[in-house]
C-alpha cells in the first residue's frame, strides 16, 4: 500500500533522515519505537507530505505522491548532460572498464556528489517531466487518502465537536451536511461519545479529545493511519481508552503505522516493530523476536532502559 524508498530530510544543515525504506501492505499494523529525535514523528509526516523529503520517493497504491528523485531512476541520471559530460571524458582518458561498469561508477559519483542538484536545475526539471511526464499527485489528492493523528490532538477550538468531525467531509469529500453528521454520530457511538457532540474541545479530558481526534481522521475515510505518538501528552489514566479505540481499529484491519512508546501496544497489535535511532531504521522484526532476540546493540540497550 505504502512504499517508502530512500527518504532523506534535511532542516537546514541537520540531517534528521539518512536514507529510510519501508514497504507497507495493506492491513499491516507497523509499530515504530527509538529514542526521543530519532527521526520517528518526521518519517510519518514526510509519508504525508506534511514535511516533503529532500531526496527520495513516497509512493501510495502505486502511485507517486512526491516529485520524482532521479537519483532512484538511472534511466533519468544517464540521459542527464551532466552524465554524458562524465561519460566521454572517462572514455576519452582511456579507461580500462567497460561501458556498464564505468556507467555504474559515473552514476555513483554523482549520487554521491549530488550533481544533478536536485530540484534547482531548470534542465532536470524538464528531464523528469519528459520521462515520467509529471506523475507525482496532487498533495492534497494524497492526503485525503492519509488520515493523521498528532501528539496535541489539534482540535479546532472555536468549532464543536460535531463541526470538527464533518468540516474536512463536507469542504473537501463534498458530503451533504446531513450525509457527513449521520457518520460522525455513527463514529462517536463507536467511541461511546455521542453526547459531546456539541461540546468544544476545551470541555473535553484529553483522553476523550484523542478520540475525537481519531473519529476525525476516520471521517475522511482513509486508506491508512497514522498515529504519532497518540498518549504521549495524556495523563497515565486516559491512556487505556486512547489505545483501546486504537486496538478495535487495528481488529477492524485498518492499515496503521503508528509511532509510540507503549511496548505494550505493541506486543499485541503490531505486525512488526521497527526500531529508528539517528535517522535510520536500524532494526525490524515480528513482535515476538523483536523483543526476545534483538540483534542490534543500540536496540538491545534501548529495550533494556524501557521495558
Amino acid at each position: 500500500m505504502i512504499s517508502v524508498r530512500n527518504i532523506y530530510k534535511d532542516f537546514g544543515s541537520l540531517r534528521v533522515l539518512k536514507g529510510v525504506s519501508c514497504e507497507i501492505e495493506k492491513g499491516e499494523k507497523i509499530v515504530v519505537v527509538g529514542p526521543s529525535g530519532s527521526g520517528k514523528s518526521t518519517f510519518l509526516r514526510c509519508i504525508n507530505l506534511l514535511e516533503m523529503p529532500t531526496y527520495g520517493e513516497v509512493w501510495v497504491d502505486n502511485d507517486l505522491v512526491t516529485p520524482v528523485d532521479p537519483y532512484l531512476h538511472f534511466d533519468v541520471i544517464r540521459a542527464s548532460n551532466t552524465y554524458k559530460k562524465l561519460f566521454d571524458a572517462a572514455k576519452a582518458d582511456g579507461t580500462p572498464k567497460s561501458d556498464e561498469e564505468l556507467s555504474l561508477d559515473i552514476i555513483h559519483r554523482i549520487k554521491e556528489e549530488d550533481l544533478l542538484k536536485k530540484r534547482e536545475g531548470k534542465e532536470y526539471k524538464e528531464l523528469m517531466k519528459k520521462i515520467y511526464n509529471d506523475s507525482a499527485l496532487d498533495i492534497n489528492l494524497a492526503r485525503r487518502r492519509i488520515g493523521m493523528v498528532f501528539q496535541q490532538f489539534n482540535l479546532f477550538n472555536n468549532f464543536s465537536v460535531l463541526d470538527n468531525i464533518t468540516l474536512g467531509p463536507i469542504k473537501l469529500l463534498k458530503k451533504s451536511k446531513e450525509e457527513a453528521e449521520a457518520r460522525a454520530f455513527e463514529l462517536l457511538d463507536r467511541i461511546g461519545l455521542r453526547d459531546k457532540a456539541n461540546a468544544f474541545p476545551q470541555q473535553l479530558s484529553g483522553g476523550q479529545k484523542q478520540r475525537i481526534a481519531i473519529v476525525r481522521a476516520l471521517a475522511m475515510d482513509p486508506e491508512i493511519m497514522l498515529f504519532d505518538e497518540p498518549t504521549s501528552a495524556l495523563d497515565p489514566e486516559m491512556v487505556g481508552e486512547v489505545l483501546d479505540v486504537m486496538k478495535e481499529l487495528a481488529e477492524s484491519g485498518m492499515t496503521m503505522l503508528v509511532v509510540t512508546h507503549e511496548m505494550g501496544f505493541a506486543r499485541e497489535v503490531a505486525t512488526r516493530v521497527l526500531f529508528m535511532d539517528e535517522g535510520l531504521i536500524l532494526e525490524e522484526n515480528t513482535p515476538d523476536l523483536f523483543f526476545s532476540s534483538p540483534k542490534n546493540e543500540r536496540l538491545r540497550d534501548f529495550l533494556s532502559k524501557v521495558l
